[in-house]
């Protein structure tokens, strides 16, 4: 009976330290930076990328976006699903998380200042 529950707490200790991934495969061998996109968000506008950051902030009602920072700035660079199509869990923060879509305009009220956002298609939360 021990064994069995030594088994089973390595089990669950396993399980919380494994990755957690939606969408479609992740490939990390083209990242861009967080820093790079803020300093030039237009020219990264309707393309394809993949970032890496700390997550700072996760959204508390429907759980659908998340901001990250880089290591080389404080700035930081907001992912947004459709509320529902991938929910990220409040304990991602202060984790390191990957993000691969499309750049986007952050639709916001009018007389703000232009801001972008990247609407994923795939994203890893490190352990």
């Amino acid at each position: 009976m021990k064994a069995l529950f030594s088994l089973a707490s390595l089990f669950f200790a396993a399980s919380l330290s494994a990755a957690i991934t939606f969408g479609e495969n992740l490939d990390k061998t083209a990242l861009t930076s967080v820093a790079s996109v803020l300093a030039s968000p237009a020219t990264y506008l309707d393309k394809e990328i993949t970032i890496e950051g700390t997550v700072t902030a996760v959204c508390t009602k429907m759980h659908c976006w998340m901001t990250l920072a880089s290591d080389e700035a404080e700035s930081r660079f907001r992912i947004k699903v459709k509320d529902g199509d991938m929910v990220f869990p409040l304990s991602a923060k202060g984790k390191t998380a990957y993000a691969k879509g499309i750049v986007k305009v952050w639709p916001q009220a009018e007389g703000k200042a232009e801001a972008y956002q990247l609407v994923p298609t795939a994203v890893e939360i490190a352990d």
